[in-house]
Parts: structure tokens; C-alpha cells; sequence
């Protein structure tokens, strides 16, 4: 699609739904690429319905899609941890990527003003997630929105 036609058009942030799970995975294996680790990529579309949109399972993430006439443009995904200190919960954003020919467009700050709602909604005491270091474009994005870069943590990995 076009970036001229986007702008014609107006941009839908809503839930995901169990439909939408292939083209969200295409753009979870551009994200993939972007921060190169497509090679430990190993994600399925039963994958994404198992653990997002199956009756038999509870649901281990949340997504939000951004659309336009039916094409997805960008998706955010996170979790709530139940709670921590006070008491309130904290949503985790674990992904949040808008497709290369879509950015500039708003798709981004559309997903995350749904998602800044979604956790006022559930009562959340915070919002959180990672930034890669030497991401400069995200990490001025989120400030747009207020958020504070976090110094007293750091990040560790234990792969298993």
C-alpha cells in the first residue's frame, strides 16, 4: 500500500483479533530483522493463536493492530504483570514496531495512546519496557510521551 493512500485514509487502532495473526506475524518477523535475531525467530501463526486468542488457553499477551483497509501497519504487544509494590498492576510492552513504509504517519503514537488508555482502564501504576541502546529514533519517541529513561536498573538475560 501506498503512503500516499494511508494518508487518504483514515488509521483503525483496535484489539487484535484471532484473523489478524497472519499478517501480524509478517510484521513480528520484520521487527525480527530489525534488531537481528531472525535467526532465533520461531513464532507460528498456531503459536499466535494458542497463546493470544484460544478458549482452551488463557491468553499470555495482549495485541494492538493498526490498520488500514484491512492491512495491518503496525502492532504493539504486552502483558500486565498482576501487581508489585502498590498494589497496581504494570503493563509490559513487549513489542511495539510500525511497518518502514507506514512510519512518520502516527501509526506509532496511535498504538501507544490506545495502549496508554488500555492501562489507565485496568488501573495499571505503570507502564514499562525495553529500549535497544543504540535505538535513538524510539528512545526520543517515548520521551514524546513523557517516559523516563530508568537508570537504577539494568537489564540481564538468562537464556534456558
Amino acid at each position: 500500500m501506498k503512503v500516499l493512500n494511508l494518508l487518504k485514509n483514515k488509521v483503525i487502532i483496535r484489539q487484535a483479533v484471532k484473523e489478524d495473526c497472519p499478517q501480524l506475524l509478517k510484521l513480528m518477523r520484520q521487527l525480527a530483522v530489525f534488531e537481528c535475531y531472525i535467526e532465533d525467530f520461531n513464532v507460528s501463526i498456531d503459536d499466535l493463536i494458542k497463546h493470544g486468542f484460544s478458549k482452551q488457553h488463557p491468553s499470555t499477551y495482549k495485541a494492538i493492530v493498526a490498520e488500514v483497509e484491512g492491512e495491518l501497519l503496525g502492532y504493539l504487544v504486552y502483558y500486565l504483570i498482576p501487581f508489585t509494590y502498590d498494589l497496581k498492576p504494570t503493563l509490559f510492552i513487549k513489542e511495539l514496531y510500525v511497518s518502514e513504509q507506514s512510519r512518520g504517519l502516527g501509526v506509532g503514537k496511535g498504538l501507544m495512546r490506545f495502549t496508554i488508555n488500555e492501562a489507565e482502564n485496568k488501573k495499571c501504576g505503570r507502564m514499562k519496557w525495553d529500549v535497544l541502546s543504540d535505538n535513538i529514533n524510539a528512545q526520543k519517541f517515548y520521551q514524546s510521551f513523557g517516559a523516563l529513561y530508568d537508570d537504577r536498573w539494568q537489564g540481564y538475560v538468562l537464556k534456558l
